[in-house]
């Protein structure tokens, strides 16, 4: 649930209290759903797979034949921008022998050809040509194209939906999103630079990372507590989704209620989390947007970071500006949560069947692993 009172009478009052939002009790979790590998591949099939999963942004494709390529459990995925209008998904797959047709990223690509015989497909996922077609002629190239996924482009995030289980789960999904995202429309951001990582960490304790801020003056000491004030969130679920909203300092400094959403954005930290994967953390002018992973193995993951902006950038001082931005991100993360999580996640093992402590004041923590036990035990 989320409350009705008006957000910036709820941050002043936070401020002027040096409080924070409270979950109702404190929350123990067992450390085994960290490290239990049975665990993590039902994880991977019921919320990965069976689930509607954000996958990316139009953004990342903005123009025709523009293309990435992402793994869900042992699935390669193809996302492409057929068109003006259409972004689609495929299985990376090649028809005739099974070989992955591409990895990464690319640009305006008119065909994708296997690496393997050199079997051609368009954009649209048709085979269209293929070497010595007599000896497969008889099964047409109309029966040989890539499997294709629904993808549906919701506000310009790329909801991947592989079966019948995950497009069920949609609908009551995309309308806790519709109130979560009032004004992000990522169909007119535009992508400015994306990195991908491998942190040695199960892919729950990457996203437990930024669902609390009462980390941030300890940790955080000269990147981020400078910046923002520790210990201090408003919290907010949608559905099985978050917002959690920090205060700079610069609010605390002005001692009133902030008087417009333009200022409140200006003087607060905002993170959405679309259930499970995705985190956006907002900004006046740009929003840095973390799609999390899991990999094979249980303590590890597959961590994207990409930055976006409102307006176009083109000058050499823009692009310095944008480069800062994405590097102060990168590196509060990278240098700072990660490295630490991952000493987390190894001590994990030496007292396994302990519980961890998710406190009154780290109710997003707490909403997040409800959800995913939720989701597994409605499945089951």
């Amino acid at each position: 649930m989320h409350s009705s009172l008006d957000i910036k009478d709820r941050l002043q009052s936070l401020i002027i209290n040096q409080e924070t939002d409270y979950a109702k009790s404190i929350y123990k979790n067992p450390v085994k759903e960290y490290i239990d590998a049975k665990r993590s591949i039902t994880e991977k099939k019921i919320i990965f797979e069976e689930s509607p999963i954000c996958i990316g942004t139009s953004a990342l494709v903005p123009n025709k034949g523009d293309w990435f390529t992402v793994d869900i459990g042992n699935k390669s995925i193809l996302i492409v921008r057929n068109n003006k209008t259409e972004i689609s998904a495929y299985l990376n797959i090649c028809s005739h022998r099974g070989a992955k047709l591409v990895e990464g990223s690319g640009t305006k690509a008119y065909t994708f050809k296997c690496p393997y015989h050199s079997w051609v497909y368009n954009l649209s996922g048709e085979l269209k040509a293929r070497p010595r077609e007599n000896a497969f002629e008889e099964i047409h190239k109309d029966k040989c194209g890539l499997q294709k996924f629904e993808l549906d482009n919701h506000q310009g995030f790329l909801w991947l939906i592989m079966n019948k289980k995950a497009k069920n789960k949609h609908p009551s999904n995309k309308t806790d999103l519709n109130e979560l995202l009032k004004n992000y429309d990522f169909n007119k951001y535009h992508h400015f630079k994306s990195i991908k990582i491998n942190p040695k960490l199960n892919w729950k304790l990457a996203v437990d990372t930024f669902l609390e801020l009462y980390h941030i003056d300890e940790l955080h000491t000269k990147s981020l507590a400078p910046i923002i004030k520790n210990d201090l969130q408003i919290f907010d679920a949608y559905g099985k989704n978050i917002r959690v909203i920090g205060a700079r300092h610069s609010a605390v400094k002005l001692n009133r209620v902030l008087k417009n959403q333009r200022e409140f954005d200006i003087h607060t930290i905002q993170l959405r989390i679309l259930f499970p994967n995705t985190v956006l953390v907002c900004h006046p002018e740009h929003v840095e947007v973390w799609h999390i992973l899991p990999k094979d193995e249980v303590n590890e993951c597959e961590v994207s970071f990409s930055l976006y902006t409102k307006e176009l950038f083109s000058s050499k001082s823009a692009v310095r500006h944008w480069d800062n931005n994405f590097n102060l991100a990168l590196d509060a993360v990278m240098k700072e949560d990660f490295p630490l999580g991952e000493n987390v996640q190894k001590g994990f093992y030496s007292a396994p069947k302990r519980k961890i402590l998710f406190g009154k004041n780290e109710p997003a923590l707490q909403h997040f692993h409800k959800q995913i036990k939720l989701a597994l035990k409605l499945s089951a």
